[in-house]
């Protein structure tokens, strides 16, 4: 079969390889589609302490089953399916308590495990066992499923957050993800969401999402003063940073209201971490600020539910679609900020 392997930091092959084999309770899946994540790219050119080269890389995966393994219950071959990547142990305390995205030996797909830049891509039989593998609800393309994974590690952000009916939200990023919490914000209640970027293209994207949507270019504007000044000078409930980008992360500090919450959304470069929140603001205003890692398998299904029910438009988000031998030009739109979201069709 044909995948993109990569050989080492900044090379990428597109090469034959030995189709996977299924083990006992492991699934095969044909890919279909599998979306180019920012944590793809970052990888191939900086390497990452989960990935030993040579790895398939892509986590964002939709397909259709082509074989079960013996001891493989629950699944018929042609059925059409998303998988969530990050694997638990199943047996830890955190995943004995629904939260594995947190198991101190999560395994994920596209890191650990050779992922969906592929024409198959094997499932584990822990990822099975555990509930990973998800049917595609009728009616949702397989370029569309493929962004349920993004969107669920969204879903899990915000689940710290506690967004509330007439509440307000500024969103540091306009790229995909900053787009999701936009959307999942609103659905949410939210009464005005404030969306900071400095690529107008972005925030075009988001203006067209509602009228509750207030877009800033800080290029052109300080974002802090910008919204201080149109929440007199309260600052948001909320603040969500989907950006890589430590002093976004003061900002948000800066432009939270008191009893505020802030995501910390966005992972920071290695080593490049450290020295960004002042202390003082989270002390005395009493600001909540929360992490965000992955998500879990039931993420995953409530935004394959969100998708098909058509609360948010996957296919609106789908910018570039390459086949497998043009992966590099879906690399380089990523890294040039060209696309939003970025589909491989082995």
């Amino acid at each position: 079969m044909k995948a993109a392997v990569m050989k080492a930091v900044n090379e990428m092959v597109v090469e034959e390889i030995p189709e996977p084999e299924v083990e006992p309770g492991g699934i095969l899946v044909e890919v279909k589609a599998c979306a180019i994540c920012g944590s793809d790219v970052r990888t191939l050119r900086h390497g990452s302490a989960h990935v030993t080269p040579p790895r398939v890389l892509g986590h964002e995966v939709a397909g259709i089953i082509k074989a079960v393994g013996p001891e493989t219950s629950g699944y018929s071959v042609g059925e059409a399916v998303t998988v969530a990547p990050a694997i638990g142990c199943g047996v830890c305390e955190y995943c004995r308590h629904g939260i594995t995205n947190m198991c101190p030996n999560l395994e994920t797909i596209g890191f650990e495990f050779d992922g969906g830049f592929a024409e198959v891509m094997a499932v584990p039989a822990k990822a099975v066992r555990q509930g990973h593998v998800n049917r595609i609800p009728q009616g949702l393309s397989f370029e569309e499923a493929a962004l349920a994974e993004p969107l669920a590690c969204c879903i899990n952000g915000q689940s710290f957050l506690d967004i509330r009916l007439g509440q307000t939200v500024a969103v540091i990023g306009a790229g995909v993800i900053g787009l999701f919490h936009t959307e999942l914000a609103m659905l949410k209640g939210a009464s005005r969401v404030f969306v900071t970027d400095i690529v107008p293209e972005r925030l075009e994207h988001a203006a067209t999402l509602g009228k509750n949507v207030v877009t800033i270019n800080s290029n052109e504007a300080d974002p802090v003063e910008e919204i201080l000044s149109r929440t007199g000078g309260q600052g948001v409930d909320v603040v969500i940073v989907a950006c890589p980008v430590g002093e976004a992360q003061n900002q948000a500090l800066q432009m939270v209201a008191r009893r505020g919450r802030v995501s910390l959304f966005g992972g920071l470069p290695q080593g490049k971490s450290k020295g960004y929140l002042d202390s003082n603001l989270i002390h005395y205003k009493e600001v909540g600020v929360f992490g965000a890692h992955a998500s879990t398998a039931a993420q995953n299904r409530l935004a394959l539910k969100i998708l098909a029910e058509g609360k948010i438009v996957a296919r609106r988000y789908i910018t570039h679609i390459y086949s497998l031998p043009q992966i590099m030009e879906g690399v380089r739109a990523v890294e040039k900020g060209e696309a939003l979201k970025v589909i491989i069709k082995p």
